[in-house]
């Protein structure tokens, strides 16, 4: 009899032991209901763990090569990537790491010239000599002669040495228990790891195990998986087996104010609930609400990625109705910042660099795509539409003309009569980036855009903390075999009639290039590169290079048809299945990641089974309602910032100071490279200006395109204070980490200076109303003379007074003043009207400040802090800078220095 059948007698015999004795005193009607719940107790039985059944010398189980033999390799460390597991091996043995690849390992083990498998002197086997120490062994003794492991191995060899059983696959990893709640440090706890396959056996699987914590200075689990509690807090441990990897909760609190002590805290919102449940295990205080002046910084530079105007700031704490917040949520989503500011983000996330793009016209390729983001962002489009519109992307329409093609590509790019590109119903820029173009490097970037999950690891071999094999990585990689950028073959002929242009066939590569812009601008049609679908690839149907053929299929999911026509259609139909394991949680852990000071999941781009979330119920339900309200973004937004959580204090109590990964309280986080370099701007320039810009931000640096400078504050400080690139797969790119070039920056450089100095900023400004001699730099004046200034202001004036002659029927006079207005368009052309339009702004605004009554000290020093910091000094920094403005040279220096100190505050430069 086997041990399963002897366990399953041994526990039935209890049963019916148990329901006879106490059958007469409930009664037979409780009978039948005590024996269905007995037998389905004892139906989970599953085989005892192998160390048990392996210590016995007359054991006739044989073991398994998947379930028992390859787990055991991997526990002992012999197919981890410092030993038999690396790519070259280790003394001529090597094994796939981790032990994924069944076919190869085997052939390993059993084949060659020295195997390490040896069925007819079984004890003289090198796989149960070199680690028992008999011979010499680098990776020291593994286990005695005598041990349960030595004896599962030899057990295998005698058995016949077969491969794994292919019939029954690993279905999934069971964890008992399923969390653990700790009382005290030193206390310690086991962990039971069952393994279920699919013919409905399981076995306890925890000698076979391998075991890490997620948090050293939290809890400690040994190789048995004892979990040893080290300190307070939270974390995981981590259990493997085969292809299974389950994350166990381990919890002991902070504080003695947790379960039945923990007071009652107020949750307004389902994500209130959801984290105080968390909170009440382990005895976490939430901070207190933060206060206006805080809440109205933090969700107008998180949501627009700039500062609200100084009186913003007074009108808001003025407000007294109950239901501000929401107001200016709802305000701020409505606001052209917002879309600005998230299409930003998206490209930081798909990739948007102009050096990948085709080099003809890249920089306005750039910013097409940008744009075709932002109107987007600003329709409020559902984000699984937007995904698709660049995931089905192809350049040509169905059934169009590479001729066609050519007319319309072409139209986005003239001079005049321009083809707005936002109105296009897809985005190929996606697809056609130059450092994109092999399959394995679309498939990395697609699984980190759209799936916040990293596979490089299962590029070369099994991923150490996922399911993911190089197999399933092969598979997936096969969905973009086929999607291509270049030339296609059906466009040749087309495409070599538009370059026979007599005089260019003598012209370098560069020259053509810059005839061809030329071309384009002057409204002519030219050939372009393509993003298009190949009816064959490397690896797919029709292979003429003979390699291996893979079938693509999504990860972890079905198999896709090689001969589809377009595989990344059933690819987009399963992003957007309600039961998809990533879609959602990728872009709901990004956003929730921006409004605090990390992801539910982190890193927010690292979606595996060994890295769970801080809380999996939350996560769980702002993915599942956000698929149900549509993938509706400005929901998400909503839901989040409408909370207790994200509305509460940086300032802490004894219970959460420690806390950083539950929520109890905000964290300072440093302000994007973006929105610190415009606050910088906001914060000197003047407050007419800075409403211009608001309305209008797409000259700020929060709209910043690709790798392209603005004027004003240039792509260095971008770059300095942690822009990312866009080059990689990885949202590490962007760095908010300080440094000393930051602050030497924000101290010393010449930009900032100039910042403060301009002509036409608030310093200025107030100079104008104090009547005070100031000498604005012009460093920001882009070479704006007197003389042109009042021809951008005449301009205005003289199209109106041009209407009005050819309303009269005064057609002389009409066609003289439009020549004059030609005249100084002309020589206003190296400027754009939204640039003249703030130029001829900053001007009236200036001639308007020297008839305004002249502001009081305490009026502009309480200016500046609004401005800069949004919330009006203390009674103590006020006394210090009216003494400091009073004892200057005059006021002007003295708020110069005022302001200069602000903005090189701590506080200037965090959200908090």
């Amino acid at each position: 009899m086997s041990v399963s059948s002897r366990r399953w007698s041994t526990s039935k015999t209890k049963v019916i032991r148990l329901v006879s004795g106490i059958a007469y005193l409930i009664g037979p009607w409780m009978l039948a209901c005590l024996f269905c719940i007995s037998l389905g107790h004892s139906a989970e039985s599953y085989l005892d763990p192998a160390n048990v059944r392996y210590a016995n010398t007359e054991v006739t189980d044989i073991p398994d090569m998947q379930r028992h033999v390859l787990p055991l390799l991997g526990r002992l460390g012999c197919n981890g990537r410092s030993c038999h597991g690396s790519f070259q091996g280790q003394g001529g043995f090597r094994l796939s790491m981790f032990g994924y690849d069944f076919a190869t390992d085997h052939q390993a083990l059993t084949a060659g010239d020295q195997p390490r498998v040896d069925l007819v002197r079984v004890k003289e086997s090198l796989i149960l000599r070199k680690p028992s120490s008999d011979d010499d062994h680098e990776g020291g003794k593994r286990f005695e002669v005598d041990d349960w492991s030595y004896r599962l191995l030899r057990r295998w060899i005698e058995s016949g040495a077969k491969t794994a059983d292919t019939d029954a696959k690993f279905v999934r990893l069971e964890v008992l228990p399923s969390e653990i709640l700790f009382q005290h440090i030193g206390e310690r706890k086991s962990l039971k790891v069952i393994g279920h396959w699919s013919d409905g056996s399981a076995e306890d699987v925890t000698p076979l195990s391998r075991f890490q914590t997620n948090d050293g200075a939290v809890t400690a689990i040994d190789s048995e998986g004892r979990v040893t509690c080290v300190g307070p807090g939270d974390t995981h441990v981590v259990a493997f087996y085969d292809a299974g990897v389950a994350p166990i909760p381990v919890l002991l609190p902070m504080s003695k104010q947790s379960g039945e002590q923990f007071p009652t805290v107020t949750t307004p919102t389902r994500i209130d609930e959801l984290l105080t449940v968390k909170l009440r295990k382990l005895g976490i205080l939430p901070s207190s609400i933060c206060t206006d002046e805080e809440f109205l910084r933090r969700v107008t530079l998180d949501i627009t990625g700039q500062l609200p105007l100084s009186d913003d700031v007074t009108n808001f704490i003025s407000d007294k109705a109950s239901d501000k917040r929401c107001r200016k949520i709802d305000q701020l989503l409505s606001s052209p910042a917002y879309a600005t500011w998230w299409a930003t983000k998206l490209c930081d996330i798909t990739g948007n660099n102009e050096r990948y793009l085709d080099p003809m016209l890249r920089a306005e390729a750039s910013q097409n795509w940008y744009e075709w983001i932002r109107r987007r962002i600003e329709k409020n489009m559902p984000y699984d539409e937007l995904v698709a519109g660049i995931v089905l992307a192809t350049s040509r329409r169905p059934g169009q003309s590479f001729e066609d093609f050519a007319v319309e590509w072409s139209s986005y790019f003239r001079d005049e009569d321009r083809v707005d590109f936002a109105e296009r119903d897809n985005l190929p820029y996606y697809w056609a980036r130059a450092a994109f173009r092999t399959p394995s490097t679309k498939a990395l970037h697609f699984s980190y855009a759209f799936l916040g999950v990293r596979l490089q690891c299962a590029e070369c071999h099994k991923h150490p903390f996922d399911q993911w094999t190089q197999t399933d990585f092969n598979q997936f990689t096969a969905l973009f075999d086929r999607v291509s950028a270049g030339e296609s073959l059906d466009s040749k002929p087309a495409r070599q009639k538009m370059r026979d242009v007599p005089g260019l066939e003598a012209m370098n590569n560069n020259m053509q290039r810059f005839n061809m812009e030329d071309s384009v601008r002057a409204g002519k049609a030219v050939p372009w590169q393509e993003v298009f679908v190949n009816s064959v690839g490397s690896n797919g149907i029709g292979d003429m290079a003979g390699k291996p053929k893979v079938q693509p299929k999504i990860l972890g999911g079905i198999e896709v048809d090689a001969a589809c026509p377009d595989p990344r259609v059933p690819l987009m139909e399963w992003l957007r299945s309600p039961d998809n394991p990533y879609f959602a949680r990728a872009i709901v852990n990004r956003v929730w990641a921006t409004y605090f000071h990390r992801g539910i999941i982190e890193p927010v781009d690292d979606q595996n089974l060994a890295n769970p979330p801080a809380n999996e119920a939350l996560l769980d339900y702002l993915s599942r309602e956000f698929i149900a309200n549509h993938y509706d973004l400005k929901w998400l937004h909503r839901e989040i910032v409408s909370s207790d959580a994200y509305q509460r204090s940086w300032k802490t109590n004894e219970t959460n100071k420690l806390d950083e990964r539950n929520f109890s309280h905000a964290v300072p986080r440093r302000l994007p490279a973006e929105s610190l370099c415009d606050a910088i701007s906001q914060a000197t320039t003047s407050l007419e200006t800075a409403r211009v810009e608001q309305a209008n931000p797409r000259r700020r640096a929060i709209a910043v395109q690709g790798s392209t400078a603005q004027r004003g504050v240039g792509n260095y400080a971008l770059q300095m204070f942690g822009k990312p690139a866009r080059i990689g797969t990885c949202d590490c790119e962007r760095s908010n980490e300080p440094n000393l070039l930051q602050a030497i920056y924000l101290e010393n450089d010449e930009e900032v200076i100039a910042a403060i100095e301009r002509r036409g900023g608030w310093l200025h400004m107030t100079a104008l109303q104090l009547g005070i001699p100031f000498r604005p730099r012009e460093a920001y004046d882009a070479g704006m003379s007197r003389k042109i200034v009042q021809m951008a202001m005449q301009l205005p004036e003289y199209r109106v007074e041009a209407e009005k002659l050819k309303a009269e029927g005064k057609q002389a006079e009409y066609e003289a003043k439009v020549e004059r207005i030609k005249i100084n368009r002309g020589y206003l052309g190296m400027f754009t009207d939204q640039e003249l339009e703030k130029f001829v702004t900053r001007e009236n605004t200036a001639m308007k400040a020297t008839s305004d009554p002249p502001p009081t000290v305490d009026e502009l020093i309480r200016e500046a802090y609004l401005r800069v910091l949004s919330r009006d000094p203390t009674d103590e920094q006020f006394a210090k800078a009216r003494l400091y403005v009073e004892q200057s040279t005059n006021t002007v220096v003295g708020l110069r220095d005022l302001l200069w100190a602000l903005i090189n505050s701590y506080e200037f430069c965090v959200n908090r």
